[in-house]
């Protein structure tokens, strides 16, 4: 017996010093730093292909401007860094692409073992409007809030807000030059940004105002499984029928089914034919006179859901192009679902037309009226920050035709069109890194003005802290005075 257990322990002992690495820690992704050459081999990797294939380039700004920036940004790599830092540092490069399409994503590894981590959290939630930061609810129930609803937050943790708001800018892509949709997204993504940017402490220093009279408070943080959903939106409308496969619902307004609310949260792949052939159909049968879409906080979605929503309602036909200069992805190693842009270009083909200019390759769709449940009466769209991509191809085109009223703030996409039709991530080879990058360039050929602008609203609306506080929906009670004053 006593034989035996020394001879499993001699293997062991074997074992252990023929393979090392089992009997050390694996270094963490969070601390890891890759070197000047590996950072500087994975900017030349994306450099490559967004020259090869980012439908954005020539469109704000000159070719030569592109070649000028990946050459800086690639030989700026001295020192080396973490993933985190090059993520920041390759995400401040991606945003001259003024492309909301473009993004810059941790390695999946990485987000696994942040995943690990505690998140935090401040009981204290906060909610920046411009450059000024207020607290607007406590997520501690036990705790007593030294820090009353409403008030102006001047430092966290030493930092003064209104650096840390417009730091936080920096990091969200928007398209063309447009800054409503940077400050809806920093709105609602603060107390989440601040994580991602400025460290998890332990505790929280805040300097605050309490009337006319500065205080500091510290407190620690709270730690939940996930990150809380800001406390801003009013309760679900119960009145509002759903199509939650298509992520839309309705209501009429009024007794007489005179108005109508539509809202569309997101551009579904599926249930919206159905959708909207009842939604119209009820619009016939009533006559009804008002129709509302609103298109607040929709980020986009399916070009034929879009396409459909708009024979119902434009009066001309309007055609919309898909542009690409490429036929395959380059550089494929580092990348994968080529087959899906290959079947996109070959389904444009069909339902469309191809018209080749040079080394660009043109699929223009024709969208056409519908005659059958047609609307035609008055129309009214809600916008915001958060309207992006196919929001902003509907509206696009209804204020092009003069069709609508728009009511609210400009959008986060540009009128003019956006990149996107498919996106495929490209992965770096050392810090793996994932990059998207759009295949293919969708015009709104109703807008060919280059504005680098999105939708501006007929009516704008101006949200002050109190309104906010207080739920109100300024867009629905502007609508419903034009409606009332008509």
């Amino acid at each position: 017996m006593a034989f035996l257990k020394r001879l499993l322990i001699f293997i062991f002992l074997v074992y252990e010093l023929s393979h090392p690495c089992y009997s050390q820690k694996k270094e963490s992704l969070l601390t890891k730093k890759y070197s000047p050459n590996q950072l500087k081999e994975d900017a030349t990797v994306l450099g490559d292909v967004l020259l090869a294939m980012h439908p954005g380039i020539g469109i704000y700004k000159p070719r030569i401007f592109y070649h000028d920036l990946i050459k800086s940004f690639t030989s700026s790599f001295n020192d080396s860094l973490t993933e985190k830092q090059f993520r920041l540092k390759t995400k401040l490069f991606i945003d001259e692409f003024h492309c909301g399409h473009s993004e810059v994503l941790y390695s999946k590894a990485f987000y696994k073992e942040v995943n690990k981590l505690k998140l935090n959290y401040s009981p204290y939630v906060f909610l920046p409007v411009k450059e000024q930061l207020f607290m607007i609810a406590n997520l501690n129930k036990k705790q007593d809030s030294s820090i009353t609803r409403g008030s102006e937050i001047l430092r966290i943790n030493g930092i003064a807000v209104d650096s840390m708001i417009r730091y936080s800018r920096r990091f969200i892509s928007t398209d063309g030059f447009n800054q409503t949709g940077k400050d809806h997204y920093v709105q609602l993504g603060f107390n989440s940004y601040f994580l991602a940017l400025f460290g998890r402490p332990d505790t929280f220093e805040v300097e605050y105002k309490k009337g006319e009279v500065l205080k500091t408070i510290k407190y620690s943080a709270i730690q939940p499984k996930a990150f809380p959903p800001l406390p801003l939106e009013p309760k679900e409308d119960s009145l509002l029928r759903n199509y939650k496969r298509a992520n839309i619902a309705y209501r009429f307004l009024d007794e007489g089914n005179k108005s109508m609310l539509l809202k569309i949260t997101k551009f579904s792949h599926k249930g919206d034919a159905r959708a909207y052939r009842r939604i119209f159909k009820k619009l016939k049968k009533n006559k009804s006179e008002n129709l509302i879409i609103d298109l607040r906080n929709n980020g986009g979605g399916s070009l034929g859901n879009s396409y459909r929503l708009l024979s119902y309602l434009l009066e001309k036909e309007s055609t919309q192009t898909l542009s690409t200069t490429i036929k395959k992805y380059p550089f494929k190693k580092y990348t994968k679902g080529n087959l899906a842009f290959k079947f996109t270009r070959f389904a444009y083909k069909i339902i469309g037309q191809k018209k080749s200019v040079h080394d660009t390759d043109n699929f223009i769709y024709t969208i056409k009226p519908r005659k059958k449940n047609h609307y035609s009466n008055k129309l009214f769209v809600l916008i915001n920050g958060g309207s992006f991509s196919a929001s902003c191809l509907v509206a696009g085109y209804l204020k092009a035709s003069n069709r609508a009223v728009f009511i609210g703030t400009e959008t986060g996409g540009a009128i003019e069109g956006c990149n996107a039709g498919v996106t495929p991530f490209y992965k770096l080879p050392n810090t793996k890194l994932r990059v998207r990058v759009p295949a293919f360039r969708i015009v709104h050929d109703a807008c060919p003005l280059i504005t680098g602008h999105g939708i501006l609203p007929d009516y704008e609306i101006k949200y002050q802290l109190k309104d906010i506080l207080s739920k109100q929906d300024l867009e629905m009670l502007k609508v419903k005075e034009l409606i009332q004053n008509h």
